[in-house]
This record gives structure tokens, sequence and C-alpha cells, in this order.
């Protein structure tokens, strides 16, 4: 059997759009500068559009319009020029990026926003134990500057009374001082008062005043009016021979009595210009706190002020 023949082709290669507007420059016999002159086109750009430097050419949007005009002028298809200029041009591109591909991006690992450890522990526990110090000191200071409760019970503001005292009851916070007419009283651990004051006839005007010891301040006023019998009973005076006669003024006072051993029930405030005539058998003792404004009259005789205005005096003795 004879060999099978073969029988050799040559493929040419496919002619690019710049070789083909060369070679029908050429067939017309037109150098670059007679189309340089002719279409206003530059020679340089002539020569890199048959080079296919398409890279060395103006905008995309320029070359295209240089191709178009270059093309009619040397009587070529306009269109078919285009589209194989944009064949090329998706070629070239292609070919690039197939060269030169795009960068592959590598994903980023999202830290964590906060990453516990025994340090940072120790350092958030103590951060919060110094809020809460901060916290605890700024309340403190809240309580110690600001005004102290007062809540007054009794009596009421604007109260007609017979009697020639009444009780002043009611409660303060457990670190505050409470006065009457600023005379000081006492509390109990609750911050509860009853405190007994002396009346005169007519209108009375109580002060009862919160202090801390800051120096803030709480006041209530009571307005009593008291309006006084007229004292008939008479008194056996050779039962009882001694007669003291206590008047307060000009400020109120603190005071107290015991009658031959006996505490009188008159301890309190006496509010300046109120009197109590009290009688015994043998002697009177006498507490105040304010000696300059408590008077003491004996059997008629005026035995003038206790002592110094402020000065307080303990269980001072009056007999016979």
């Amino acid at each position: 059997m004879a060999p099978a023949k073969f029988i050799r082709t040559t493929i040419s290669e496919r002619e690019s759009l710049g070789e083909k507007l060369a070679k029908k420059r050429n067939s017309l016999h037109l150098d670059v500068k007679d189309i340089e002159k002719a279409i206003k086109i530059p020679a340089r750009h002539i020569r890199n559009i048959e080079d296919g430097n398409y890279s060395k050419l103006p905008p995309d949007v320029y070359t295209r319009g240089f191709i178009k005009n270059y093309s009619a002028f040397l009587g070529l298809n306009s269109k078919k020029t285009l589209s194989d200029y944009d064949k090329e041009r998706g070629l070239e591109k292609r070919v690039k990026l197939v060269k030169n591909p795009a960068p592959k991006v590598k994903p980023t690992l999202k830290k964590p926003r906060m990453v516990i450890t025994p340090k940072r522990l120790i350092l958030i526990g103590s951060s919060l134990l110094v809020f809460a110090v901060l916290v605890f000191i700024g309340w403190q200071i809240k309580i110690l500057t600001a005004p102290p409760t007062l809540s007054v019970n009794s009596p009421a503001d604007n109260s007609n009374v017979t009697d020639d005292y009444v009780y002043v009851e009611g409660k303060t916070d457990r670190e505050a001082d409470i006065y009457i007419n600023d005379v000081k009283i006492g509390t109990d651990d609750n911050g509860i008062f009853k405190e007994r004051v002396s009346l005169q006839d007519g209108v009375n005007i109580l002060n009862i005043k919160a202090k801390n010891k800051m120096d803030r301040e709480t006041s209530v006023e009571r307005k009593i009016s008291a309006k006084l019998p007229l004292t008939t009973a008479t008194v056996d005076r050779t039962i009882y021979p001694l007669e003291l006669k206590v008047v307060i003024g000009p400020n109120p006072a603190t005071v107290q009595i015991v009658r031959d051993g006996e505490k009188l029930n008159v301890s309190g405030v006496m509010l300046a210009g109120s009197t109590q005539v009290f009688y015994a058998k043998n002697d009177f003792v006498v507490s105040t706190n304010n000696a300059g404004s408590t008077k003491v009259t004996l059997n008629g005789k005026d035995m003038g002020p206790m002592g110094k205005e402020g000065e307080a005096i303990k269980d001072k003795k009056f007999s016979k």
C-alpha cells in the first residue's frame, strides 16, 4: 500500500487594522506627512495607529475619531474599520489581563474587639472599684451638703390654746441638731424630738430649725395663740412659804425647776416674755442654758439674771 501523501499549506496570520491602513496608504503613494496635512491628524498618531501602539494614543474617544477620519480619507469603510479597532482593543485588554492578573485580595480576619486577659480583668475590676468608691463619696457629700429633713407633727400652725405650754414634736435627720427659737434641744437616736415650750399670753411664734454638720438648715414656723385664764387659785403660804418667779427675756431659754427635791414637769423652752411662778416648802434648784435671759424673783425680791447672756447655769439653789 502506497504511503499517504500530505499536502503542506501555509496559514497566513490575520492582517491587523494598522497593517490594512498602512497597506492602503502605500497603495495610494501617500506619506504620513501627507495624511497629517490633509486631515490634521499628527503624523505620530498615524504611525502609532498603523503600528498598533494603542497605549501611546490619546483617550479612546479621540483615537476612534482619528481612525474614522483616516479610514474615510483612504476610502475604507469607517464602520468596518472601527469594528476591527474595537476587536483589537478588546483582545489587547484581555491579553494584558492574562499577563497581569489583578492581585487577589486576601480576606482580612476581623480582630476581636476585646481579648479578655487576667491583666485586663484586674484593670476592669480596679476601675469598677474606684468608680464605686467615687459614687459612694459623691453620695455622702450630697447627703452632707443637702439641707436636713424636718417634719413637725405638733403643734399645728395657727393653733389656739388655753394652756401656758405646748409640746413641740417631730423628726429630723439623725445627725442634725434641733433648735426652737435658737435654743438647742435634744433628739433620740432616730432624730425624734419632743420638747415642752412655755407660752406667754397672746401670739407666740415658734421657729423650729434643723441644722446639720455642714451648717445647712431647714426651718418650720408655728404660730400659737395662747389665751391664758386668770389665776384664781390661792396657795397656802403657811405650807409653801417660798415663792419663785421666773421671767424670760430678752431671749428664750431652757429652764429646769426642782422643788423640794422633786423635779417639776415644767422643764423645756420658755419663750422671751413668758413668766412662771412656783411655790415650795424649803428650796428651789434651777438650771438654765441662758442665765442672762433667766431672771428670778424670790419672795418678791428681785435676784436679777442668774448669770451672763448665753451662760449655762446648773443646779443653782434658792432657799429661805
